[in-house]
């Protein structure tokens, strides 16, 4: 009924009141709510008033509908609820009666249900109950029974003969647990029916790691004597190390052929159907197993000769065989665990069952549509439920709990649907790379005024340090060196640890450290969040399109403010919505978002060309100015990693002390290809700066695609030297000699941190007369030499072959090693040292000599493809987000959108 007639909404008091989704400082989805006042002249809306024309059609969960025009005609449903209080209240003149409405949402009565009565699979077999079962022991009787209890009405109970041990067996996750056969038989009648023309025995069986003894029987079906097949066996075959199904006569002859199967059972978890059906003068016989961890059939069929199928009388389990040919077993089966016994006058599918046999592996959003499918609840969803965590065993709990454990291990969110009454789910990976769903524009006015966005720096929902345990298995992943890691302050911000137990279907290492890295990445957010942002649907900014995307808004659809005010940061204010709130008047209608930044959802994939990995930590070698354009670049301390100077990768965006600039180039800070000629000197290198040469400039010379020292006499070194931003450097250098030593070995290779020709460390490289190459690292302080570290490589050298080198000094950590120019560079340093003798000059280059005794005739060492790598030289657009401002040195260095990857 349509009661929007008394509905007050007045002017100075009265409103209708909606809330959804998560509230602000809220961790999950709460049940929608409404308040609302209804004109009760009449009575009508009082539950227990028996004059009102409403008696006893309303009270406690009536169904509630609110809805506003959905600007095409139709209506949008804001609330579908259920009343949850019928409050009447009036003046003391008796003129002005009213009953205040509480509403909430389906959520309010879910979270007060009762966990479910039945297993799993109890609920798959009774719920809807099969029209042509006939017998059904589920066997989850616990310890202490006198019998296994039929779930039928009419149905009689199992007995047994001997002891088993009841409810010892849990490895069936959709079951309660079990009974091991042990030294038991079992026995089960089943009530009179009509003669069928099928017969299905259905049930669970685990058969022990080590197999059984031959001809023992698993199952025995009888059915009423007619003449013909009085009972059939399922026997356990020693060889094949299966099952195989044989018919007697009522004096325990075989009739027939045995149908035997070929699936190795042992240590399996079966599900087990023996279906038998009339097929003309015979009989189609199947045995099916079903690997109940997999959910894979194998099946065995065959046709029998003459065959008349009567009704079954009993099934019975670790029964002694009846057989008086073949293999034949003795009673008992310890060990072995069976039930969920259905007997069916019909041959249904044997994957009826579908997940519910093994909800292990089954995906979040699939569990959560089963789930309220299962308790005839409405069920909508946004993405992909297939693309959702795959979930563990289904607890005995109740609907709600059930499925926020869902969105609790898959990261989605749930929410109640207002096209009906039920739940809906939202994947996580719809949450990914979303477009706005609405932009609004503050400079427009088309916020609330009463309600500006408000910018929160909390820690409300930081976490830097997260433990994942499923199943009892733990891993924890620590965020140690981002600006919201555990480090003490100012380093980070100290420990926010939280502990997290999920229902996962996998508890391997990588599974569980990935889920603690995602909420990590999600409780370090570096930016602020937006709790509320409000829009009044009457304002006259407010388009028609932005009013239908504003009552269209879903839980976790993005929205964007542009243009803020001067006064905060002037990035796109980008949020997901996590939750809303309504107020609806005689002449307005106020929405409120409660959101939470939309950042960390924008995720990328590895194999992506859009993809952008930050570095581990950069800073800025030298301060800048506002309009500075060429920026050095470095590891920060302890780091390094380096920037691709790919030019097919640019442009990207960093982000330096708040200011987006964008990066257009990135290049060594010195590099030299030597592609020019040149003689007295090497010139100038490719990324401007001029060479200087310690030696005769005569013995200096650029060609051929190297520069060139030739060594007119022994024991006289040449130096050549270039500027550079940074003594922390890494850098590479190939040397080539143009002769083997004789008399005694050559010696060239790079220098760094050089003062001068008495003040150096270098890796050099020694050529022997041997044909051996030898690299050293080596200093040179006030003129005294010392060798730290050296080794001979496994090289062999060739004139006019170029090697290259890498040399690396980080504080007082030096390393370097050498390859083949034309190889792939080794992962492993070949010589280490730590030295602080040297420690402020920024100047590189290369050092050669002839070595005292050397007979070659003026030698030359070659050096070619010098690159000092790092620091690194940006080219840069600045101010791309308006932000104009000089930057420190040792200021933070980082992408301004790096891509994040998708759990």
């Amino acid at each position: 009924m349509d009661i929007t007639g008394y509905t007050l909404v007045r002017d100075d008091s009265g409103n209708i009141a909606i809330s959804s989704g998560i509230r602000d400082e809220g961790s999950q989805t709460e049940p929608s709510t409404a308040s609302l006042e209804l004109g009760n002249g009449d009575g009508r809306f009082s539950p227990r008033n028996p004059s009102g024309p409403y008696y006893g059609m309303i009270g406690r969960n009536t169904p509630f509908r609110v809805s506003v025009p959905d600007g095409m005609g139709g209506k949008s449903y804001r609330l579908w609820g259920e009343a949850s209080e019928w409050a009447p209240g009036w003046d003391t003149s008796g003129s002005d009666v009213w009953t205040d409405v509480s509403v909430s949402g389906v959520l309010r009565r879910l979270a007060q249900a009762p966990a479910p009565e039945r297993s799993v699979i109890y609920t798959a077999i009774t719920d809807p109950q099969p029209t042509g079962l006939v017998a059904y022991w589920p066997c989850e009787d616990p310890t202490g029974s006198v019998s296994l209890a039929s779930a039928l009405a009419t149905g009689s109970a199992m007995h047994w003969s001997g002891i088993p041990t009841l409810a010892s067996y849990s490895g069936f996750a959709a079951s309660d647990p079990l009974p091991d056969l042990t030294t038991a038989t079992m026995s089960g009648g089943v009530p009179k029916y009509d003669d069928p023309t099928a017969s299905q025995v259905r049930f669970l069986a685990c058969i022990p790691a080590d197999g059984l003894s031959d001809g023992k029987v698993l199952c025995a079906i009888d059915q009423v004597d007619y003449g013909g097949a009085k009972f059939w066996e399922l026997y356990y075959d020693a060889t094949s190390r299966s099952l195989v199904l044989r018919q007697h006569n009522l004096d325990g002859s075989l009739m027939g052929v045995t149908l035997p199967h070929t699936l190795d059972v042992r240590g399996r978890l079966l599900y087990v159907s023996v279906e038998l059906q009339e097929n003309g003068t015979g009989t189609d016989r199947a045995v099916r197993l079903v690997d109940v961890n997999t959910r894979t059939v194998y099946s065995v069929t065959d046709t029998t000769a003459s065959t008349q199928l009567t009704r079954v009388t009993r099934v019975q389990f670790g029964p002694a065989s009846r057989s008086v040919v073949g293999p034949v077993g003795a009673a008992y089966l310890p060990g072995v665990a069976v039930g969920h016994v259905t007997v069916e006058n019909q041959i249904t599918a044997v994957d009826a069952l579908g997940v519910r046999i093994n909800p292990i592996g089954e995906t979040a959003g699939r569990r959560v549509q089963r789930l309220c499918a299962e308790q005839g609840l409405g069920f909508e969803w946004i993405g992909d439920l297939d693309d959702t965590a795959a979930m563990g065993a289904q607890a005995r709990s109740n609907l709600l709990s059930l499925v926020q454990e869902c969105a609790l291990a898959d990261g989605g969110m749930l929410y109640e649907t207002r096209s009906g009454l039920g739940l809906g789910y939202r994947t996580r990976s719809s949450l990914y790379n979303q477009d706005p769903v609405l932009t609004l524009d503050y400079a427009a006015g088309q916020l609330r005024g009463d309600q500006v966005p408000v910018p929160v720096e909390d820690d409300r929902y930081l976490q830097n340090k997260v433990t994942i345990t499923v199943n009892g298995v733990s891993q924890t992943y620590e965020d140690t060196s981002s600006t919201l890691s555990t480090q003490p302050p100012p380093a980070g911000v100290g420990e926010y640890g939280q502990e997290y137990t999920l229902n996962l279907a996998s508890t391997d290492t990588d599974t569980l450290l990935d889920q603690a890295a995602w909420r990590v990445h999600l409780g370090t957010v570096d930016e602020a969040r937006y709790p509320q942002i409000g829009v009044n649907l009457a304002h006259s900014s407010i388009t028609p399109d932005m009013r239908r995307a504003v009552i269209g808004m879903r839980i976790g659809d993005r929205i964007q403010i542009v243009n803020p005010p001067a006064w905060l940061p002037p990035d796109v204010i980008d949020q997901l919505v996590l939750g809303m709130s309504e107020t609806i008047t005689r002449f307005e209608h106020r929405v409120t978002f409660t959101c939470a930044p939309a950042s960390p959802y924008t995720v990328g994939y590895l194999d992506s060309a859009a993809a952008r990995v930050d570095t581990d930590g950069s800073q800025l070698l030298s301060a800048i100015g506002s309009s500075d354009t060429i920026l050095y670049v470095a590891p920060s301390p302890g780091m390094s990693t380096l920037w691709t100077t790919d030019s097919a990768e640019t442009p990207w965006d960093i982000r330096v002390g708040g200011e987006v600039m964008r990066v257009t180039a990135v290049t060594p800070s010195v590099r030299d290809t030597f592609s020019r000629t040149t003689s007295n000197g090497w010139g100038t290198a490719d990324t401007g700066q001029p060479w200087s040469v310690t030696g005769s400039a005569a013995d200096f010379a650029v060609g051929s695609g190297y520069g060139s020292v030739t060594q007119p006499s022994t024991g006289i070194a040449h130096l050549t030297t270039i500027a550079a931003s940074s003594a922390d450097t890494d850098l590479y250098a190939d040397v080539a000699t143009s002769a083997l030593a004789t008399g005694a070995s050559l010696f060239g290779g790079p220098v760094i941190r050089a003062v001068d020709n008495n003040n150096w460390y270098m890796a050099r490289v020694e050529f022997t007369t041997a044909n051996t190459i030898v690299l050293s690292l080596r200093k040179r302080v006030s003129g005294v030499e010392t060798e730290l570290a050296a080794i001979t490589t496994a090289l062999t050298h060739v004139a006019g072959a170029f090697y290259r080198v890498r040399i690396q000094a980080v504080g007082a950590a030096l390393k370097a090693r050498i390859w083949t120019a034309t190889d792939t560079e080794p992962g492993s340093w070949h010589v280490m040292a730590t030295d602080s003798s040297l420690t402020s000059s920024a100047t590189v280059g290369t050092r050669s000599f002839s070595g005292a005794g050397n007979t070659n005739v003026s030698p030359q060492l070659r050096f070619a493809n010098f690159q000092l790598i790092s620091p690194q030289t940006f080219t840069v657009v600045r101010s791309v987000n308006g932000v104009v401002k000089a930057q420190q040195a040792g200021s933070d260095v980082r992408l301004a959108h790096p891509t994040i990857l998708a759990l």
